[in-house]
């Protein structure tokens, strides 16, 4: 067994796939956008949408966000969703995104790649602007003390994820407890894997525990910021103030409130800064961690994004 397998502490990178498919869209996004055109049928405003934000099974809430974007805002949007958190950042260079519902780590990212700025923030339940990270267990044969869970299996969402990994390996390494990890891709099938016996614990945020019967919280790993919506640097004033309106409005009707709750159950938004996500920054910057850790092939992005120099 590895030190990654017996301690989540490190994170190795898949390479070369990332690196074909980011220079693809490297060489496809090498001119800069006509900027006085952005928003109209032949240079429409480019929306992003992570994987995480993607309403796969409700597909015509995307189509619900598109028409209330163009018609609140008087511009033509095209609202995508990525297939990566790869190509979610790197959808932002040479301008050719203009902005992106994301998450916390391909904010970072993207922030030191690309100088996107938060604008909004994702509010959920009852205008909720954070969350906490937890550790689940079972409530009956689970652990009774975080001290318990060393050598035992617990499951990470990630590694690539703030509650469901950084969090917890930073609280883990505080305590001095080590554990055997399993990663799985998202936090339903951390929980599955939990509810299931294949797991002893689960890291997740704190909400999960009320949605199957038989789970409690071990520990709270810590508070998090909800995720931003980001514009690029180079948007027109009046056009990133027309699209921030479109989306503070878009809780307003019934209809999307329902579009926005199956864009991973978010409620509304409200203005945000940098000032939100400064301190999930230091925090990792204590903790040695960079934000290319953060988001698959993150690396990669920053070597393609660096200038080429001849062997």
């Amino acid at each position: 067994m590895s030190e990654h397998d017996k301690f989540p502490g490190s994170i190795s990178v898949h390479r070369s796939a990332a690196l074909l498919f980011a220079a693809a869209l490297a060489l496809g996004g090498c001119s800069r956008r006509d900027e006085a055109t952005v928003g109209t049928p032949g240079n429409p405003l480019l929306v992003i949408l992570s994987p995480a934000h993607s309403p796969a099974s409700s597909p015509g809430a995307l189509d619900h966000l598109k028409a209330h974007l163009e018609k609140a805002t008087g511009m033509t949007v095209d609202l995508k969703a990525a297939a990566s958190a790869a190509e979610t950042v790197k959808s932002f260079d040479s301008d050719r995104t203009d902005a992106g519902l994301v998450t916390l780590e391909e904010y970072l990212v993207a922030r030191a790649e690309y100088g996107v700025r938060p604008e909004l923030q994702a509010l959920r339940g009852d205008k909720l602007a954070e969350y906490e990270g937890a550790i689940l267990t079972r409530a009956a044969g689970g652990a009774g003390a975080v001290a318990e869970l060393a050598g035992r299996k617990v499951g990470f969402v990630g590694p690539y994820s703030v509650s469901g990994f950084t969090l917890p390996v930073i609280y883990l390494k505080k305590a001095g407890v080590a554990v055997t990890a399993d990663y799985s891709a998202g936090h339903e099938a951390v929980l599955k894997k939990l509810v299931d016996g294949e797991i002893y614990a689960a890291a997740t945020y704190a909400r999960q525990a009320s949605r199957k019967p038989g789970l409690k919280i071990l520990a709270f790993t810590g508070k998090v910021p909800n995720e931003p919506l980001v514009v690029r640097k180079g948007l027109a004033p009046e056009k990133r103030k027309a699209l921030s309106a479109a989306f503070l409005a878009i809780a307003g009707t019934s209809e999307g409130r329902r579009a926005l709750g199956a864009v991973a159950d978010i409620s509304g938004f409200r203005p945000a800064d940098e000032a939100a996500y400064k301190p999930l920054h230091d925090l990792l910057l204590s903790e040695g961690k960079s934000v290319y850790d953060l988001v698959p092939e993150g690396w990669d992005i920053r070597r393609l994004s660096e200038p080429y120099y001849p062997d």
